[in-house]
C-alpha cells in the first residue's frame, strides 16, 4: 500500500511518548547549558493540515523522489522542484518499491526536475526537466536564489565518482526559460549541497551552504570525518570565497541550515550522529564559524530546516524528533518556534507523526497566512529506498494554537 495521494487525509495523531529538547542558545555565545532539558509533546498536538496532496507520487518510471523546494516566479507563479529518480533498465520498470533489492539508493539515476502552480499549491502541471544529469551517476539538490537585478541562480550537486562530486551553478536572467553556461561552484573534489537552503542576507550577500570531508581529501564512506561550512559571495556570485569549516563528534556535521538573526549574527543547525542537533554561530555574515555545540534537541543522522516565519518574525524549526545515533527512524517531523531568536523553544507540533512512514528532508514556503510544507515520505517496514514527496499546506496560526 502506497501513501494517498491528490486529497486523501492521513493526518496521524499517534504519539509515541518521544521527547523534545528545549534548545537554550545563546545569542553569540558558543555554549550550551551542561544539564539538557526535555519537555514531552502533548499528545493532542499533530497539526492538521487544510490542504495535502502526495505532489511526486511513486511509479516504476520515477521510483524515488526527494530534495524538494518551491520557487516564486513571476506573475504569481510557484515553481515545484525536486530530485526525481528515473528508470534506466528493464528490471527498474517491473519493481515495485517494497522490491528491496534493486531500489533507488543515493547513486542511481537522478535529474532536477519542475512543475508549475498558478492556484497556491493546490494542483499542479505537467513536469519537465530543469537540469538534466551530465554526470555518471545523477544531478541533485537543487537551490534556487533571485537576486536584486531579478536574475536567478540555481545551484545543484552534479555525482560523477565516488571521488569527484561537485557544486555547480547557472544562471537565468528570464524566470529559468534559459539558462547560461554551468559554471563549477567547488574545486574538484567531493562536496555536496542540500536542497533549498541557499540564502541572500538583508545586506545582499548570498550563502551556499554545504558539506563534505573535513580538511578536504577524498571521500571514503564512514570513515569520512564531515564538516559544513558556506560559500559566499557579494557580487551576485560572480566571484566567491569558502567559510571556515563546521565539525563535531562521531561522524562529523553535515547538511547545514541557516537563519539571519535580528542583530546580524547567522544561527546554522547542524545534522550529526550524537542524537541531537548541533548548532553554530557566525558574527561576519558567514565567513567564520564558532565551534558547533550540541543542544536539547533529539535526532537521528537526518537534514533539519531552520527558517523564519515572514508574518510573525519569529524561528521555526523542523526536524525529526527522536534520539537515534543512525539515520533511523526519521518520524516523527515535529515543529518548533523560537519567540527570542533562538534563546529557546516551544510549541512543539507534529507536522507527521505516522510511525510507520519517514517523514524527513523538510522545506516550507510562506504565502500569506500559509505555509507550505515538503517533505519526503515512504513506508519504513515495506518500501526499499523509493520515496514520495508530501504537500501539506497550515495555516501559519496553526504552529501557535
Amino acid at each position: 500500500m502506497t501513501a494517498p495521494r491528490d486529497n486523501e487525509r492521513h493526518s496521524s495523531r499517534h504519539l509515541s511518548g518521544r521527547l523534545a529538547g528545549i534548545a537554550m542558545i545563546a545569542a553569540g555565545v558558543a555554549s550550551c547549558p551542561a544539564e539538557e532539558t526535555r519537555k514531552q509533546i502533548p499528545r493532542d498536538k499533530v497539526m492538521t493540515p487544510v490542504f495535502e496532496r502526495i505532489v511526486c507520487p511513486w511509479t516504476p518510471e520515477n521510483p524515488r523522489h526527494d530534495h524538494q523546494m518551491i520557487f516564486p516566479l513571476s506573475r504569481g507563479r510557484l515553481m515545484l522542484v525536486w530530485s526525481e529518480y528515473y528508470a534506466t533498465r528493464p528490471s527498474h520498470v517491473v519493481r515495485r518499491p517494497t522490491d528491496k533489492k534493486g531500489g533507488f539508493g543515493d547513486a542511481m539515476p537522478c535529474r532536477i526536475s519542475a512543475k508549475i502552480s498558478t492556484d497556491a499549491c493546490r494542483s499542479w502541471g505537467p513536469k519537465f526537466i530543469l537540469q538534466d544529469c551530465k554526470w555518471h551517476h545523477n544531478v541533485k539538490h537543487p537551490n534556487l536564489v533571485r537576486l536584486p537585478s531579478n536574475e536567478i541562480l540555481f545551484f545543484f550537486t552534479g555525482w560523477e565518482s565516488s571521488a569527484q562530486r561537485n557544486i555547480f551553478m547557472k544562471r537565468s536572467k528570464d524566470e529559468c526559460e534559459t539558462w547560461s553556461k554551468i559554471t563549477q561552484v567547488s574545486k574538484p573534489g567531493f562536496y555536496c549541497t542540500n536542497h533549498g537552503r541557499a540564502m541572500r542576507l538583508s545586506d545582499g550577500r548570498v550563502l551556499l551552504p554545504a558539506h563534505g570531508v573535513l580538511g578536504g581529501g577524498p571521500y571514503r564512506g564512514g570513515k569520512s570525518k564531515l564538516c559544513s561550512w558556506v560559500w559566499y559571495s557579494d557580487d551576485g556570485f560572480q566571484t566567491w570565497k569558502k567559510s571556515t569549516e563546521m565539525t563535531a563528534p562521531g561522524r562529523g556535521a553535515h547538511e547545514p541550515t541557516i537563519v539571519e538573526l535580528k542583530d546580524g549574527k547567522l544561527l546554522c543547525m547542524l545534522r550529526t550522529t550524537t542524537g541531537r542537533l548541533y548548532r553554530s554561530v557566525s558574527t561576519d555574515r558567514g565567513a567564520t564559524w564558532c565551534e558547533p555545540v550540541k543542544t536539547d534537541f533529539p535526532a537521528p543522522d537526518a537534514e533539519p530546516l531552520l527558517t523564519r516565519i515572514p508574518s510573525t518574525g519569529q524561528l521555526l524549526l523542523i526536524w525529526n524528533n527522536i534520539e537515534s545515533h543512525s539515520n533511523w527512524p526519521r518520524t516523527p517531523l515535529t515543529a518548533a518556534i523560537s519567540e527570542d531568536e533562538g534563546e529557546s523553544w516551544g510549541r512543539f507540533r507534529d507536522v507527521d507523526a505516522r510511525p510507520d512512514h519517514d517523514a524527513a528532508y523538510p522545506s516550507v514556503f510562506f504565502q500569506n497566512d500559509e505555509a507550505v510544507v515538503t517533505y519526503y515520505t515512504r513506508q519504513t517496514r515495506q518500501w526499499a529506498r523509493d520515496a514520495e514527496v508530501m504537500l501539506k499546506v497550515f495555516k501559519v496560526s496553526q504552529f501557535y494554537d
